[in-house]
């Protein structure tokens, strides 16, 4: 597990073995205050987590720590807790990036689960520059399994958890757990 973080920041919880390290934006202001993971009143995480099956039963934001005896790790591409994303800069995300790289090397998730696209355009963006004679990728990112890996690593993308997401609603949510859920199993 990481060591304890400055104070207001939230600690990574991963411990070697990790299967799926899930990976947030960065703490909301509430996370932060209270010390743990997806803790803002309307956050759907925990609850897709255990209707999902990735948990055997309901857990709250005060259980965070206990998601690696699952084999799950919890962290954030920018350690700085905002009220919002549009407070992030292009420099918090490029300095995430080489951050969360070195998590991923060190404890070698077999999946990284972002919690939502803003996360998959920060790693990949540098990747999406094209060379002249090169295929353009898909510029318009998705949700789900990724043709690319981040640190030898397969990437599925989640929606935002987060209640402010009005763009998934709560099934479509559940269904991109569950088989998340089900590419965990397999691997």
């Amino acid at each position: 597990m990481a060591s304890s973080p400055p104070s207001g920041l939230l600690p990574d919880h991963i411990r070697p073995g990790v299967k799926v390290l899930f990976v947030g934006i960065n703490p909301g202001l509430r996370s932060s205050q209270l010390g743990h993971h997806y803790a803002g009143h309307s956050n759907r995480f925990w609850k897709l987590l255990y209707e999902a099956n990735c948990v055997p039963s309901p857990l709250t934001y005060h259980q965070d720590g206990q998601l690696p005896t699952w084999g799950y790790g919890l962290t954030n591409i920018v350690d700085r807790p905002t009220s919002g994303t549009h407070e992030l800069t292009a420099l918090d995300f490029s300095k995430g990036r080489q951050a969360l790289l070195k998590k991923v090397m060190r404890y070698r998730p077999k999946l990284v689960a972002l919690l939502g696209l803003t996360i998959r355009k920060a790693l990949f963006s540098a990747i999406h520059t094209t060379k002249p004679g090169k295929n353009k990728p898909n510029s318009r990112p998705t949700v789900g399994l990724q043709t690319e890996k981040f640190g030898g690593a397969l990437v599925f993308v989640l929606p935002n958890p987060s209640g402010r997401n009005a763009h998934y609603s709560y099934h479509e949510m559940l269904r991109l757990f569950r088989q998340l859920h089900r590419l965990n199993r397999r691997l």
